[in-house]
């Protein structure tokens, strides 16, 4: 198993919930809950394709998170593959090996985080190619696309869309949501989504919720550009069907 689940830090965890309801995410179980402190608010809401889990914070950041189902057998085989991996006690609970932490070469690191299989009972599977479906898309910028595309292959990714010219490089989970390897000069991840329908559809959800957005065609394809609580926009990108310049697996 092997599930997109970004991290969203933000100081309006509240305004950020309204923005995922209206644009169609469904509230879950916040899983595993042992992992913050005492007292921290956290939400989590689940695409069509992956989830976000919002986490209030001072500050506003995106951490790249994966949910897995065996934490050790996702170790040995990433591992294996040639990826390091180094596994850490749960912060603020009991589980031994809750947590594990992968550094890419650019530098960037992330965690896996094992989730009750129980837990992933009746969660939707990856279906970003269907007409009108929502997935998570962690975009993370870096200066080694190469690198980072060893990275999330050697853990489970498997490979959904690449630019010919090698700056973009777009991966599926198993069990929801995508990470794309972007071309970029520091390593960081920022939180996107992918919608397969037409975008007109998602830009007409928002207004009755209080929120901006503008459709932007470029020449790599079309983007609904929303306003979000922190003061940037939240991309959403509508999924390529002129591949003009890109391959998809």
């Amino acid at each position: 198993m092997l599930r997109v689940r970004p991290t969203l830090h933000t100081p309006h965890v509240a305004q950020w919930a309204r923005l995922l309801t209206a644009l169609g995410l469904r509230e879950m179980p916040v899983l595993p809950a042992n992992l913050a402190a005492p007292g921290t608010v956290q939400r989590c809401y689940a695409a069509d394709a992956g989830r976000i889990l919002l986490q209030d914070s001072a500050t506003f950041h995106t951490e790249l998170v994966f949910e897995v189902r065996d934490l050790e057998k996702f170790a040995q085989w990433t591992i294996g593959d040639g990826t390091p991996v180094t596994m850490l006690p749960a912060p603020h609970g009991d589980g031994p090996r809750a947590q594990a932490r992968i550094t890419a070469p650019d530098g960037l690191s992330f965690t896996a985080l094992a989730v009750d299989p129980l837990a992933t009972e009746g969660t939707p599977p990856d279906t970003a190619g269907a007409d009108g479906q929502l997935a998570v898309l962690a975009l993370w910028n870096t200066p080694d696309v190469p690198g980072a595309q060893a990275t999330l292959a050697n853990i489970g990714a498997k490979p959904d869309t690449f630019s010919h010219e090698g700056a973009w490089a777009q991966y599926r989970a198993k069990h929801g949501g995508l990470v794309a390897a972007h071309a970029g000069q520091d390593p960081r991840v920022e939180l996107s989504l992918e919608y397969s329908g037409k975008l007109e559809a998602l830009a007409g959800q928002l207004p009755s919720a209080g929120f901006e957005s503008q459709l932007v065609d470029e020449t790599y394809g079309r983007t609904l550009l929303v306003e979000h609580p922190d003061g940037g926009s939240l991309w959403i990108n509508e999924r390529r069907r002129d591949l003009y310049g890109y391959t998809r697996h």
